[in-house]
């Protein structure tokens, strides 16, 4: 099943199509999920960036590899295209200094900080394989990488941003209105949480160089097909996003 389903969703990806969530085969397990994220970009030839990650209701940890990452230029502008690009949302991210390993020691706070070379802004996108989009089957969703489309790197912050308990400012406009005005604020309430709980379930290394995404300051916002997104407050970052689906 995880080669049939895999197929499935990178035939979607690749063409820009959402599939019916309903007529597709549920993972029976997590591990199920995850061997059907593997498969689709080992389909592909895509290699593995980074990992978004988040913390489950149950407080278990869920992530997904990002295949498709921008760099923004020095200037702070990107241009980011997909077939399928529905909405973006506003990040903090890590980027490894170090590879990280499962251990036979649990990660802190501090010892896990010690792995990063930087802080950065970044837009993730999202691109839905599913027409349930995030309200589909939890597993499904989760075999479809939770709906990634790619990640777009922005500028470098202070690490005062991922001391817990933080509002953010920001403002985000799409093809000049303004569709968000903060303050953000972190799901987790704070950036590292879900970081550290995803590098203490880790059962295979990430290597050095890799980005770590934790969650949307701002939730996840709509783009239409054309986007030209300016985004100011606690960083700046302009992302020219294109889809190249028809409906």
């Amino acid at each position: 099943m995880p080669a049939t389903l895999a197929r499935q969703l990178s035939d979607a990806d690749n063409q820009g199509i959402r599939l019916t969530s309903a007529a597709l085969t549920e993972p029976a397990t997590p591990a199920e999920a995850f061997a059907v994220q593997r498969e689709t970009l080992s389909l592909n030839g895509w290699l593995t960036g980074g990992y978004k990650v988040a913390i489950r209701p149950d407080g278990s940890s869920v992530s997904a590899p990002m295949a498709h990452i921008t760099h923004a230029s020095t200037s702070g502008t990107a241009g980011f295209e997909r077939p399928a690009v529905d909405a973006l949302e506003v990040e903090i991210c890590f980027v490894l200094g170090k590879d990280l390993a499962p251990g036979s020691t649990a990660y802190t706070r501090e010892t896990l900080l010690d792995h990063v070379a930087a802080i950065y802004s970044g837009i993730e996108f999202l691109g839905h394989r599913l027409d349930d989009g995030s309200k589909t089957p939890a597993l499904l969703f989760l075999a479809d990488r939770l709906g990634n489309a790619g990640y777009v790197l922005g500028e470098e912050l202070p690490a005062k941003v991922i001391e817990p308990g933080q509002a953010y400012p920001l403002s985000i406009t799409i093809n000049g209105d303004t569709v968000f005005t903060g303050p953000g604020k972190h799901p987790n309430d704070d950036p590292v949480a879900a970081f550290l709980l995803f590098a203490n379930t880790l059962t295979e290394p990430v290597a050095k160089g890799r980005i770590i995404t934790t969650g949307s300051l701002c939730g996840a916002i709509p783009t239409p097909a054309r986007a030209a997104i300016a985004i100011s407050g606690f960083t700046t970052l302009t992302v020219t996003a294109a889809s190249t689906r028809e409906d």
